[in-house]
């Protein structure tokens, strides 16, 4: 009889039962007298001390009752797990891999591992690639999953589908080892399943960008709409990519669909990256013939996005000022292109007016209701139209300006606080300066106050009736009301600006890349007292 820590006890007697004694933990095991000891296996023993340490996890049963399957499959799974992270070289990772309970979690932490330390110089990779155990962990990984109708899986996607069961550091690691064509699988498998995984991200972004391959426009296409889909703008990642799609794009002929769904991307990123802009834009412009009136309007909403638009583009704003409405699939599209055109400044009034119609309005209201976006551009229009052309008599209804929520973002709101703290050695009393103020246009701006020719602050009230004063509206921008890449205004900010200058304003815009909350206070006063002086100088001169 030997006996092992007290707890399990093996004999080789008369019977092969399973007993537990009343002793709690202790089970003996039975063999027949006759068999010689050498008869039970290693598999053997390796089933039944599974299965006695099992059991003692487990509350007393009748002496009949085997342990589950599942409680020791689980053991087994746990028992590889520690195999695995004691492994220290090849040799005894790749004798894990002769457990019979594989999973495919188990299957890729072991190439995880392999591949780290293969990327570490640890190891060669002719050290393993030919071993049948580790084939055998690529043909786990490469198996087509219960249910699915696949001919087949590469490591790229099969890895997108098990990375809800893998920590994210571990599947990173692989990525090295994998394809260009591979790794932008993986990015769109993220994309797909919503899931912006930043460890992740940056291992495709880092290993993409160094590939010597060039990413050909569909290849593009896929990136940027992933990582306009996951916000993830990687200025790396998105100069390589532009740079490619500038030098491949000649090449194209016939495509304007990949064209097209680059330059969305583009907007949706809110990514000023001039040269490509211009040689996409221009590409849209030459193959006009192919493109879809779709084509055209994107092109001019991404550029509006950007507030981009080059002397060389006039055939193009040409092309879309003779778009109609009934060419665009949505009118909530054709609201966008309107808008768009506004933003850049070349929309003619019977764009304008055609968006408030009262039936146009019914149009939008059969997909549902009009989102406060939408509302916000339908606002911005009917003001430009009141202001620009004061004698049109079809405007806004004004219940689709009712209940339109305009506020701070949390980030904006902590900016400005910052702005109107240092307004406070400027202007001091409330008379002098009002803060938050609703445009009613569509946009709040965040302060607005009066100033004579020598900027000495006047009051609110006294400067109601007075011609030689300046009044001045604020307009903070944070990283958000920037472009990516150049640090300029969004489009809709310039229209803002656009609009409140149309009202007798004087914009003072403080962009966060030049107004900095954390300088001293001084700093931040002596910027906004040379901001004004400017201003009130330029208008002078004028």
């Amino acid at each position: 009889m030997l006996k092992f820590s007290g707890l399990v006890i093996w004999r080789l007697g008369s019977r092969s039962t399973l007993r537990k004694y009343s002793a709690p933990g202790a089970t003996v095991f039975k063999a027949h007298k006759t068999e010689p000891s050498t008869n039970v296996t290693d598999r053997n023993v390796e089933g039944l001390v599974a299965a006695a340490f099992a059991s003692l996890n487990s509350p007393e049963q009748d002496e009949k009752k085997k342990p589950s399957p599942k409680s020791v499959k689980q053991s087994r799974a746990q028992q590889l797990d520690s195999q695995i992270i004691r492994a220290t070289d090849v040799e005894s990772l790749l004798l894990a891999a002769e457990n019979p309970v594989i999973s495919r979690r188990h299957a890729l932490k072991m190439v995880s591992v392999l591949s780290e330390w293969s990327s570490n110089n640890k190891v060669k990779l002719s050290d393993f690639e030919k071993d049948p155990r580790f084939l055998k962990l690529c043909r786990i990984l490469a198996r087509t999953p219960t249910g699915q109708t696949m001919s087949s899986l590469t490591m790229a996607e099969d890895l997108s589908t098990v990375l809800g069961i893998t920590g994210d550091d571990e599947a990173a690691r692989l990525i090295a080892n994998l394809s260009l064509p591979q790794m932008i699988k993986v990015m769109k498998a993220l994309q797909v399943k919503g899931r912006r995984s930043t460890p992740l991200l940056r291992a495709l972004s880092y290993n993409i960008t160094k590939q010597s391959e060039k990413i050909d426009l569909k290849k593009s296409a896929d990136l940027l709409f992933s990582m306009a889909a996951l916000n993830f703008p990687d200025p790396v990642l998105l100069d390589r990519i532009c740079s490619d799609v500038v030098e491949i794009l000649p090449e194209n002929t016939d495509k304007p669909a990949v064209v097209n769904s680059i330059l969305v991307s583009l907007g949706l990123l809110k990514y000023r990256h001039e040269t490509v802009l211009l040689a996409l834009t221009m590409w849209i412009q030459k193959y006009r013939e192919i493109c879809r009136p779709g084509d055209i309007a994107s092109a001019v909403i991404t550029l509006a996005t950007v507030d981009y638009l080059p002397a060389q583009l006039g055939s193009l704003i040409e092309e879309a000022l003779l778009l109609k409405e009934d060419e665009l699939t949505k009118a909530s599209s054709w609201l966008d292109l309107v808008f768009s055109l506004l933003i850049l400044d070349k929309a003619r009034e019977h764009h304008l007016v055609s968006t408030v119609k009262p039936e146009f309005i019914e149009k939008l209201l059969s997909a549902g209701e009009i989102p406060i976006p939408s509302r916000r551009k339908l606002m911005s229009i009917d003001a430009y139209i009141g202001l620009k052309f004061p004698s049109t008599t079809t405007r806004l209804a004004e219940d689709i300006a009712v209940g339109v929520p305009i506020v701070y973002t949390k980030e904006k709101a902590l900016y400005v606080q910052s702005i109107m703290d240092t307004f406070r050695s400027l202007v001091s009393a409330e008379t002098f300066l009002r803060k938050e103020c609703q445009s009613g246009m569509g946009f709040l701006y965040d302060a607005e106050f009066v100033v004579d020719s020598k900027c000495h602050p006047v009051s609110l009230d006294k400067a109601a009736n007075r011609k030689d004063v300046h009044r001045i509206a604020v307009l903070g921008l944070d990283y958000h009301d920037l472009t990516r890449k150049e640090f300029v205004p969004l489009g809709v900010n310039k229209l803002y600006s656009r609009l409140l200058q149309l009202k007798g304003y004087k914009v003072l815009e403080i962009p966060y890349t030049e107004f900095n909350p954390k300088d001293k206070l001084v700093t931040r006063v002596k910027y906004i007292e040379n901001r004004l002086k400017e201003i009130i100088s330029s208008t002078t001169k004028s």
